[in-house]
This record gives structure tokens, sequence and C-alpha cells, in this order.
């Protein structure tokens, strides 16, 4: 995905906050594996966005797990193709869906990341922290346990996290 080309959520598209958000995007970017021909966002965990995660997965709008989002991905997506071939609604081309991947997943992990990210794009934005799973579980659940993906899948959750990198810009890097 062309991170100066896509979509944002409407919601970042109409008060003007895409630009910049994509502008954050592309400062830092790094391959998912050696072997990869995906680049993604690196991101700092920042203040602003632990405390948006955080609302989100108590409001239930993350999703946990390479499997479990691999298989809501698919259904999604087997419902979006029967909507379109039904009723002829036209291909939906904006970022609807963030994974939040850690940065100490095995190459293997890495290379099905990759998979979703090119099977579901450009619905689906990726994007590296700079914490390993155990840190990220911990920021999420707020008890000791490690997750090394999450998806956010509501629209506003995705608005809110992307319109976080903006107030955590300028902070120093969170340690955890």
């Amino acid at each position: 995905m062309n991170l100066s080309d896509m979509r944002l959520p409407r919601e970042l598209e109409a008060d003007d906050t895409a630009g910049t958000i994509r502008q954050i995007l592309m400062t830092r970017t790094v391959q998912l594996w050696s072997g990869s021909d995906l680049s993604v966002p690196v991101i700092t965990m920042g203040d602003p966005l632990k405390k948006v995660l955080r609302r989100a997965y108590i409001n239930g709008h993350v999703r946990c797990g390479l499997e479990a989002i691999s298989d809501r991905l698919e259904k999604e997506r087997r419902g979006i193709a029967h909507l379109r071939e039904g009723r002829g609604l036209p291909t939906g081309d904006r970022v609807s869906r963030l994974l939040l991947i850690s940065s100490d997943g095995a190459q293997r992990f890495y290379r099905h990341i990759e998979h979703l990210l090119q099977l579901h794009a450009p619905r689906v934005l990726g994007c590296m922290l700079n914490m390993d799973g155990n840190a990220l579980g911990s920021v999420i659940t707020g008890t000791e346990r490690q997750i090394k993906v999450i998806m956010a899948e509501h629209k506003e959750a995705v608005s809110e996290l992307l319109r976080a990198l903006l107030e955590g810009r300028g902070e120093a890097p969170s340690a955890k």
C-alpha cells in the first residue's frame, strides 16, 4: 500500500487531519520480514495512543490474536464480496481496519501478517509498534499478557487511534 495515496476513514479526511497522519506514518517504515516486499509504518506508543487503545479494548472495538483477526477479516471479505455481487456496490478503497503489530514476532508470524495485509488491502492498514508483545498486552489489558497483534475493527476506534498519533508527536518514546 502506498501510504501517500491511501484513503483514511472519512472522519479524518473531512477534518483535514488525514494529510498530517499520512506524513507521520511515512516518517519511519520497516520491512515486515527480511524477504518482504511490504513495508509498514513504525509508530511510537505514547500516552495518547495508550489511552485510546485501552478505551477501544474496553469498548470491545479491538480483536486480539492472529487467528481471531484472520477469521474476522475473512468473514468480512466474504460478506463484502456477497454485497458487491448481489447489489453491485462499488469497491471500498478506504482504510477501515488497523492492525497494530508488536516488534518481537518471528519471521513466520510476519509472513502471515503480510499475507493478511495484501489480501485485505486497502481496507486494512498495518503498523508496527515500537514494543514487544508483553508490553502491548500490558497496555491493552492492564495485566501481564502477551499480545503480538491487535486489530481495531470499528471505524471510530480506527479514527481515534490514528488521531492519537497527532497528539503523541513530540513525546518521548514510552518505555512500556
